[in-house]
């Protein structure tokens, strides 16, 4: 209780008389190293908070070119030289002093904050209060993990960083550089609490200017971080620098981008000094900590802005006063810079029109957060970088599912994204899959050409898809790519038989999956239909069987697109082909392509063979094809959502009708005509009936008499 009671003794003063009592702020700040008890070191944050917030208001962080920066090193210099300068400068050189201490308190007042924040706090005053032989050999040493801060601590930390960021550069403006450091900090030391994220996440993310130096400083990180990050910010720099301001706009062009560059700049010294051991005592997250940290901050990023910069919240308060304007893209087309401009024109004369009842309005600054388009490139440009780093599996497979709907429509280009996206398709299974439908959107809406498109599709389906976790979802996306009635039929003839063939050797749920597919596309396609009853198409096959033999060889040679199994399978298949006559079927089971597999030639055989299928439920489920599917207005399409089940909370249980569970609960609700029994009603009097079929018993007499 002395302690609190001595901080807030110094606080006190501190705020109540100012410059008078600054001393205090440096006592402060020595306790900030030293103090043991959390609520004293709290209060100490709260007023030394308070004291520069008001500093940066009064603009006394403010250097001369107008900015905060930190100051220079002071040099040694004679004591006569001194005198004759104070006595000559007077109170000026008095105001300069003050300034220029002022300014290194409030510079490791930051950076005390920014450790606080991090969890470095510990580490560092660890190796401050050793002796001096002993600090240098831990310094030489990696220091050992230390218990971090409070969750408390910490936020109080990041709140008060916060209110330095609106405010150490005057009123309406925001400091990119300080936000970055802490921004950067928070990403990379592994002794956040989900606390300090929480607070970013609800109260300061939704917020315009905050929005998109987020962004620029997960892309700065994620350009270090990643393969060629050094090269990459070099060619950027470049380009920058080539890339100037034109007309009357020069001047506010280049000082936008210098303040947009600020924040790039401030994180990627922060990630230096983490990389280097200057940040969390040494300390720094694993990559794929690292992208996972960065990927829950641009999932709490707003997707998009409202239209209107009136609308938008900001935290420096300046969008909100109409302090701003927004600056030229650097990437701006002619179009967007003619409604810019009318857009600036028609708020100019909205303010003259307000100046002649209220008196004159301050000038507007240019800053590029104020630029609608500048912040829909940077959210593509800060997702781009993300996933340019080896994510980890989980981060991979959910940034996949949040592509189609929540990125790819806010991208100014969203074609960058295919090279990513045809790189996770050769994974396969369902990540080759949730690849599929981000590249499914690029081509249907984008403009994207990409003619392999159903046979990557084609590849996807194997056996294993029947035994995957996320079967549910994968065949869901199966069904959506296969939708259209504009497919090619030869096309959805490759797709109807390649889930015939499947459903022959998967488990009875994936069956009746395979079953309401194939339902579907035939549905869909009604040209199809003479599939379900090709008694030709056995007896023309032999003549095209060199061919299928051919193209059987040439699919097997095409490399791991298709699979293992499908080579082993195509031996036997090609095997088949080389003979002639009924019972060969035309169709290559091996043929990567679709259009090349003949399937429109074949029949759909495998029915007949499921409607015998071991499982009743299967054999049943197999009448949905015995009904015209031509008549589409007499039939309607099977739910596969009835198979593949909802999401729970929706009324029904996970995974459907076509589930084990659905399928044994069926079972066991069943009312059985006549229970089976483990004898015999009536004892048997011969091994073989009476009537026998002579056709299966050719060749031979059977007789109930005795061998004579």
């Amino acid at each position: 209780m002395a302690e609190l009671g001595a901080v807030n003794s110094l606080v006190s003063e501190l705020l109540a008389n100012g410059s008078a009592k600054a001393n205090n702020a440096a006592k402060l700040l020595a306790l900030l190293s030293t103090c043991k008890q959390e609520a004293a070191l709290k209060a100490a944050i709260q007023g030394l908070k308070q004291f520069f917030v008001a500093a940066g208001q009064d603009g006394l962080l403010l250097s001369s070119g107008g900015t905060s920066a930190r100051p220079a090193k002071r040099q040694k210099v004679a004591a006569s030289t001194a005198a004759t300068d104070a006595s000559a400068d007077g109170p000026a050189d008095a105001e300069a002093q003050y300034r220029d201490w002022l300014h290194r308190q409030y510079g490791n007042f930051t950076s005390q904050l920014l450790s606080l924040a991090t969890g470095a706090a510990d580490a560092s005053s660890q190796r401050q209060r050793q002796p001096p032989k002993a600090a240098s050999a831990a310094a030489a040493a990696p220091l050992p993990a230390a218990a971090p801060r409070s969750a408390g601590v910490q936020v109080v930390a990041a709140a008060a960083l916060m209110e330095c960021v609106r405010s150490e550069q005057g009123p309406g403006v925001f400091s990119g550089g300080l936000y970055g450091r802490l921004l950067s900090g928070v990403l990379l030391s592994p002794a956040v609490r989900p606390e300090v994220f929480a607070l970013l996440f609800t109260k300061h993310l939704p917020l315009a200017d905050v929005r998109f130096y987020t962004l620029a400083t997960i892309k700065a990180v994620a350009a270090r971080h990643g393969s060629g990050g050094k090269q990459q910010q070099a060619e950027a720099e470049e380009a920058e620098e080539k890339d100037g301001g034109e007309g009357s706009e020069e001047g506010a062009s280049r000082a936008a981008k210098a303040a947009a560059a600020d924040a790039v700049a401030a994180a990627d010294a922060a990630a230096a000094a983490a990389g280097s051991g200057s940040g969390s005592g040494g300390r720094e997250v694993s990559l794929p900590d690292l992208a996972r940290n960065m990927y829950d901050v641009l999932c709490h990023v707003a997707d998009t802005l409202p239209a209107d910069t009136r609308e938008w919240s900001t935290w420096c308060g300046a969008a909100e006063v109409n302090l701003v304007a927004a600056a030229a893209d650097k990437n701006e087309s002619a179009r967007h810079r003619r409604k810019r401009k009318e857009e600036e024109e028609r708020q100019q004369q909205r303010r003259q029109g307000q100046q002649q009842g209220q008196g004159q309005q301050p000038q507007q600054q240019r800053v590029q957060w104020a630029n609608g388009l500048t912040q829909r490139r940077l959210y593509g440009d800060a997702w781009l970088a993300l996933l340019a780093l080896p994510l980890p599996p989980d981060v991979l497979r959910k940034a996949l599912l949040r592509l189609p709907a929540s990125v790819i429509p806010h991208m100014t280009g969203p074609q960058l994204l295919a090279d990513f996206l045809t790189h996770c398709l050769n994974r396969g299974g369902l990540t080759g899959m949730l690849a599929l439908n981000g590249l499914f959107l690029l081509v249907t809406r984008h403009g994207l050409e990409y003619p392999q498109f159903f046979a990557r599709l084609y590849q996807l389906l194997v056996p294993e898809a029947f035994a995957a976790r996320s079967r549910a979802q994968f065949f869901r996306l199966a069904d959506i790519f296969l939708s259209s009635s504009l497919v090619p039929a030869y096309t959805v003839a490759a797709f109807v038989k390649r889930f015939a063939r499947l459903a022959l050797g998967a488990p009875p749920a994936g069956a009746m999956i395979a079953i309401a597919l194939m339902h579907n596309l035939v549905r869909r396609h009604p040209a199809l239909s003479v599939m379900l009853h090709n008694p030709a198409a056995a007896g023309a096959a032999g003549d095209d069987s060199d061919a299928a033999a051919n193209g059987g060889a040439e699919a097997a040679g095409k490399g791991p697109a298709v699979g293992e199994e499908m080579e082993a399978r195509g031996s036997q298949q090609t095997a088949a082909a080389a003979g002639s006559g009924p019972g060969v079927d035309p169709y290559n089971e091996v043929e990567a392509d679709p259009a090349k597999s003949r399937a429109v030639e074949s029949s759909l055989w495998e029915v007949e063979a499921l409607r015998n299928h071991y499982c009743p439920q299967v054999s049943t489920f197999c009448a949905v094809l015995d009904k015209d599917l031509t008549d589409r207005t007499k039939t309607a399409e099977v739910n596969l959502e009835d198979l593949l089940g909802t999401a729970k909370g929706e009324g029904q249980q996970p995974g459907g009708a076509g589930s084990y569970s659905a399928l044994i609960h069926g079972e066991l609700v069943r009312k059985l005509r006549k229970a089976p029994i483990a004898f015999y009603s009536q004892p048997p009097t011969s091994l073989f009936h009476g009537n026998f079929d002579a056709v299966d018993w050719a060749g031979w007499t059977i007789s109930s008499g005795e061998a004579s």
